[in-house]
Protein backbone atom coordinates (compact mmCIF):
# COMPACT_ATOMS: atom_id res chain seq x y z
CA UNK A 1 0.00 0.00 0.00
CA UNK A 2 2.88 2.34 0.86
CA UNK A 3 4.41 1.81 -2.59
CA UNK A 4 1.12 2.49 -4.36
CA UNK A 5 0.67 5.76 -2.46
CA UNK A 6 4.27 6.81 -3.20
CA UNK A 7 3.92 6.04 -6.91
CA UNK A 8 0.57 7.83 -7.06
CA UNK A 9 1.95 10.94 -5.35
CA UNK A 10 5.00 10.94 -7.64
CA UNK A 11 2.78 10.64 -10.71
CA UNK A 12 0.64 13.57 -9.56
CA UNK A 13 3.75 15.66 -8.85
CA UNK A 14 5.20 14.90 -12.30
CA UNK A 15 1.92 15.85 -13.95
CA UNK A 16 1.91 19.11 -11.95
CA UNK A 17 5.40 20.03 -13.16
CA UNK A 18 4.66 19.06 -16.77
CA UNK A 19 1.44 21.12 -16.74
CA UNK A 20 3.35 24.29 -15.93
CA UNK A 21 4.00 24.73 -19.66
CA UNK A 22 0.48 25.99 -20.47
CA UNK A 23 -0.04 29.06 -22.60
CA UNK A 24 1.85 31.34 -20.22
CA UNK A 25 5.14 32.91 -21.16
CA UNK A 26 6.83 31.42 -18.07
CA UNK A 27 6.84 27.92 -16.64
CA UNK A 28 6.69 29.42 -13.13
CA UNK A 29 5.48 32.87 -12.08
CA UNK A 30 6.05 33.43 -8.38
CA UNK A 31 6.30 36.16 -5.78
CA UNK A 32 9.55 37.06 -4.06
CA UNK A 33 10.28 34.49 -1.28
CA UNK A 34 7.74 32.05 -2.75
CA UNK A 35 8.87 28.45 -3.23
CA UNK A 36 8.27 26.09 -6.15
CA UNK A 37 9.24 22.49 -6.87
CA UNK A 38 10.67 20.73 -9.90
CA UNK A 39 10.72 16.93 -9.83
CA UNK A 40 12.83 14.87 -12.21
CA UNK A 41 13.25 11.15 -12.74
CA UNK A 42 16.69 9.73 -12.01
CA UNK A 43 18.23 6.28 -12.44
CA UNK A 44 19.35 6.39 -8.81
CA UNK A 45 22.60 7.18 -7.01
CA UNK A 46 24.19 3.79 -7.67
CA UNK A 47 24.57 4.76 -11.36
CA UNK A 48 26.44 7.97 -10.55
CA UNK A 49 24.00 10.05 -12.62
CA UNK A 50 22.50 13.08 -10.91
CA UNK A 51 20.74 16.26 -11.95
CA UNK A 52 22.90 19.39 -11.61
CA UNK A 53 21.76 22.99 -11.74
CA UNK A 54 23.73 25.38 -13.90
CA UNK A 55 23.18 28.46 -11.76
CA UNK A 56 23.16 31.89 -13.37
CA UNK A 57 22.23 35.07 -11.58
CA UNK A 58 20.51 35.73 -8.29
CA UNK A 59 16.82 35.66 -9.25
CA UNK A 60 16.20 32.20 -7.73
CA UNK A 61 18.09 29.89 -5.41
CA UNK A 62 17.74 26.30 -4.23
CA UNK A 63 16.53 25.50 -0.76
CA UNK A 64 17.00 21.74 -0.92
CA UNK A 65 17.30 18.68 -3.14
CA UNK A 66 15.63 15.48 -1.99
CA UNK A 67 16.13 11.99 -3.39
CA UNK A 68 12.95 9.90 -3.20
CA UNK A 69 13.30 6.23 -4.23
CA UNK A 70 10.43 4.59 -6.08
CA UNK A 71 10.75 1.59 -3.79
CA UNK A 72 12.11 2.25 -0.31
CA UNK A 73 13.24 -1.33 0.30
CA UNK A 74 15.17 -1.79 -2.98
CA UNK A 75 18.74 -0.53 -3.12
CA UNK A 76 19.70 0.98 -6.47
CA UNK A 77 16.13 1.58 -7.57
CA UNK A 78 15.16 4.58 -9.70
CA UNK A 79 14.20 7.72 -7.86
CA UNK A 80 12.73 11.18 -8.11
CA UNK A 81 14.95 14.19 -7.45
CA UNK A 82 12.79 16.90 -5.89
CA UNK A 83 14.37 20.36 -6.28
CA UNK A 84 12.84 23.13 -4.16
CA UNK A 85 13.61 26.64 -5.38
CA UNK A 86 12.76 30.05 -3.93
CA UNK A 87 12.37 33.44 -5.60
CA UNK A 88 15.06 35.78 -4.26
CA UNK A 89 14.96 38.89 -6.45
CA UNK A 90 12.47 40.32 -8.94
CA UNK A 91 13.19 39.46 -12.54
CA UNK A 92 13.20 36.61 -15.03
CA UNK A 93 15.60 33.73 -15.41
CA UNK A 94 15.98 30.25 -16.86
CA UNK A 95 16.75 27.25 -14.70
CA UNK A 96 18.78 24.69 -16.63
CA UNK A 97 19.18 21.28 -15.06
CA UNK A 98 21.56 18.77 -16.63
CA UNK A 99 21.66 15.02 -16.07
CA UNK A 100 25.19 13.61 -15.94
CA UNK A 101 27.85 12.02 -13.80
CA UNK A 102 29.75 14.74 -11.91
CA UNK A 103 33.15 13.42 -13.06
CA UNK A 104 32.17 13.24 -16.75
CA UNK A 105 31.52 15.95 -19.33
CA UNK A 106 28.87 14.07 -21.35
CA UNK A 107 25.34 15.32 -20.65
CA UNK A 108 22.64 12.66 -21.07
CA UNK A 109 19.71 15.05 -20.79
CA UNK A 110 18.89 18.65 -19.95
CA UNK A 111 15.72 20.50 -18.99
CA UNK A 112 15.01 24.22 -18.95
CA UNK A 113 12.34 26.07 -17.01
CA UNK A 114 11.58 29.78 -17.34
CA UNK A 115 10.84 31.62 -14.11
CA UNK A 116 9.53 35.08 -13.36
CA UNK A 117 9.75 36.49 -9.86
CA UNK A 118 7.26 39.34 -9.33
Amino acid sequence: MKRVMLLLSLAVALIFVSCQNGTDEYDFEIEKNEQFVIELESAGPSTGYLWEWEKHGKTVDTLRVEHIPYFEDHMGSPEIERWTFVGKHKGATTIRLIYKRPWETEILESREYSVRVK
